[in-house]
């Protein structure tokens, strides 16, 4: 078992994507628990007691909480090791890799690509050598980069796991979310960490659940996104071979036609509410509350000097917009009109969950994009993002990989709050697949 970690930590040292904030040189397995002798990396947007999370910003650089956030707690106590912690895009708020003050981080398959996603560094190095990556998931930051690797990414129920300790990017819209290598891991990984922290989080519910209890449940109907018009021609076979055994299953198939005008105001609403959220959440990053400060010659100015120049331009242009959002003339004509269209968006997404054990579409209508090339948008760009809009549980696994052998997902979601019916259905589909993720 030494072995393992020694080849991980020495792996992870000779990074070559900026995906590594630092690494525990000295981190020992330990023996007791149900994830004793496993090994993790988690994203830097979580804080622990006198190391340094920064968020990937130069803002926090030097800063060292005084607390530990949940999520270690539990892992650290059912016998996990943490190994290192892996760069992101600052504080969570891009969305490509691009974004960290400290470099752009590349596709761990081919630097040509982009890995995608917030938790980028997390899905850069996470190898085989690695038992699981925890990040965070605000709009798809985890299941889309899991897309662009191969793996699986998980994002549960809003409130299943306790954010306390992670950075707050969009507070309605925040989850801890995780990759894995299959399935089963990550329902091992969801029963340590589903625990109810009303002490530290007030939007944490009660959804634990043993192990033991989560068994493969073959869906008697299974509900599925017609967008086919929106894939490349390699996602398109891949989706259609997929339905196509599911039906030679028995399995009733119900097609869901679009609602295009509705699935491209994801976008916009995701952008209003979580620019407007973040704004709110980083106020504090002047230099005086929080932060590495640049003195100016009053306190105007040593504001404007702090936030300009330790704060990316990305950064910066989200929150500037945020706080336009914000203003008092502005708030009905934009945040309270997105709050009332998330809640039409709600009833329309908890109607298809509804009508079938499973949701399925495309985690993407491609495989992972080149670096610095322009694409046509498509609302299949964002797709993931309902879930955390409606706040329902997301998984995404590899279903094929392209003429370039660069993979993509499908993704799977449910009701909200019927995490453990979601994984016994990912069960049965990741079989079906023919256990690529095993």
């Amino acid at each position: 078992m030494k072995n393992n970690i020694d080849a991980a930590i020495k792996n992870l040292q000779n990074d070559k994507n900026n995906a590594i904030s630092h690494v525990f040189f000295n981190a020992k397995l330990n023996n007791f628990g149900p994830l004793k002798n496993k090994i993790f990396t988690i994203k830097d947007n979580y804080a622990d007691v006198n190391v340094t999370a920064c968020g990937s910003s130069k803002i926090l650089e030097a800063f060292k909480p005084q607390y530990k956030a949940t999520v270690i707690n539990l892992l650290e106590n059912a016998g996990a090791t943490c190994v290192a912690r892996t760069n992101l895009d600052e504080f969570g708020l891009g969305g490509s890799g691009e974004y960290s003050a400290f470099g752009l981080i590349k596709n761990p398959l081919n630097s040509d690509y982009l890995v995608g996603g917030s938790s980028s560094g997390a899905a850069a190095t996470f190898s085989k050598q690695i038992d699981f990556a925890i990040g965070s998931d605000t709009g798809d930051s985890v299941r889309k980069p899991a897309s662009n690797i191969g793996e699986v990414g998980f994002k549960p129920s809003y409130g299943a796991i306790s954010r306390y300790g992670q950075f707050a990017f969009a507070t309605s819209l925040d989850t801890v979310a995780y990759f894995t290598h299959n399935v089963q891991d990550a329902i091992l990984l969801s029963s340590v960490l589903y625990k109810q922290d009303l002490e530290h989080d007030l939007t944490s519910i009660n959804l634990a659940f043993d192990y033991e209890s989560v068994k493969l449940k073959v869906p008697k109907t299974i509900a599925y996104l017609d967008c086919f018009s929106e894939l490349s021609d390699c996602v398109k076979k891949s989706y259609h071979d997929l339905l196509d055994k599911l039906a030679l299953r028995g399995i009733t198939l119900i097609k869901i036609t679009p609602n295009i005008k509705l699935l491209k105001s994801i976008d916009v609403l995701y952008k209003i509410i979580a620019f407007s959220e973040a704004s709110s959440n980083l106020a504090n990053l002047t230099g005086t509350h929080f932060g590495n400060r640049i003195v100016g010659k009053s306190w105007e100015e040593s504001y404007i000097k702090t936030r300009s120049q330790n704060l990316g331009k990305m950064v910066q242009s989200r929150l500037i917009l945020g706080s336009h959002f914000l203003q008092k003339e502005n708030q009905i004509k934009y945040f309270v009109k997105a709050k009332k269209m998330r809640r039409y968006l709600i009833d329309y997404f908890t109607k298809i969950h509804e009508s079938a054990d499973c949701f399925i579409y495309p985690a993407s209508n491609n495989s992972a994009p080149l670096i610095g090339k322009e694409y046509k948008r498509s609302y299949m760009d964002y797709i993931l993002t309902y879930g955390n809009l409606v706040g329902n549980p997301s998984l995404t696994m590899k279903l094929d990989s392209d003429s370039n052998n660069m993979p993509f997902n499908i993704a799977i979601d449910s009701k909200i709050y019927q995490d453990t019916n979601l994984f016994s259905f990912a069960l049965y589909l990741e079989k079906i697949i023919g256990g690529k993720n095993e």
